[in-house]
């Protein structure tokens, strides 16, 4: 690891970021099978159900100085943005990523007892520089919605998306088409291109010159990642070999352990490259 990022210099860097709120209409509608709805206790704030265990919603007052890294999920309409969250199989993805960010690191990460998330709808969303994104099936956003997003890209926000299985839709999956129409439909004048392994983002803390992937690498399609470039940074990393798998210790073929350091490597290449730019 050859550079090492930390909290204050980024907020120093995007301070506007963790100011600015704006209001959006709360309704969306939903294109997909996917049960989007987990039981809300609103005295916790939190959703539950015996089969997710707790996602507790993250409030930024919770971090008032804004020196510490929240690995936060986000949580979007159409879909199951709450895949591998918590303990289903090994252990909750973000809680381990964020515990091998800390102890890898220098970046000061908050560590929970729970795993957090942010819903697209939260009138603060603009104070989290970082949010991931996964699932199975795609995201259905509202047009008051897809505009808040965007608003949030441009202000400098950072979106990581994860495609929980690429081998769906014969072997082409679902989110990157799904993720690619929203962001037609908010940057019209915007692709997606596939990231060259020479970019920075792949050598931010490690230095990966070869693509092994997250739990599944699936040629041809799950073999690349793409990203949404503006103002020449990558403002939307989508990688369809699904990191977060791996960070909840599901096997990785073909590579097995060597691909899950990779994909934890990776994860943190990402965070560090989002908290730099």
């Amino acid at each position: 690891m050859a550079r090492r990022y930390s909290r204050r210099s980024f907020f120093k860097n995007a301070a506007g970021l963790t100011t600015a709120t704006l209001l959006v209409d709360r309704t969306a509608g939903s294109a997909h099978a996917y049960r989007t709805y987990l039981p809300f206790d609103p005295e916790t704030d939190t959703h539950h159900g015996y089969r997710y265990g707790t996602i507790q919603h993250h409030r930024p007052e919770f971090e008032p100085t804004g020196e510490k890294f929240v690995p936060v999920r986000l949580k979007y309409p159409g879909g199951d943005w709450y895949t591998n969250i918590v303990d289903y199989y090994r252990w909750p993805s973000d809680l381990k990523f964020s515990q091998v960010l800390n102890d890898a690191t220098s970046i000061d990460v908050a560590l929970y007892e729970h795993p957090q998330y942010v819903s697209v709808d939260d009138e603060d969303l603009f104070a989290y520089p970082y949010l991931l994104v996964t699932g199975h099936v795609g995201v259905d956003f509202s047009e008051a919605q897809a505009r808040k997003l965007g608003e949030y890209l441009e202000r400098g926000g950072f979106l990581h998306v994860e495609d929980c299985d690429i081998r769906l839709n014969r072997g082409r999956g679902f989110m990157r088409n799904s993720i690619h129409r929203l962001m037609k439909q908010i940057f019209p004048d915007k692709k997606f291109e596939q990231i060259d392994l020479s970019h920075p983002i792949y050598h931010t803390l490690y230095d990966h010159n070869e693509y092994l992937g997250g739990d599944k690498l699936v040629y041809p399609y799950g073999s690349y990642d793409d990203a949404l470039i503006l103002d020449d940074r990558v403002a939307v990393y989508f990688c369809p070999s699904d990191l977060n798998c791996a960070w909840e210790g599901r096997p990785c073929y073909p590579g097995g352990e060597e691909q899950r350091q990779w994909a934890f490597e990776q994860g943190m290449n990402v965070v560090a490259y989002a908290l730099s730019r």
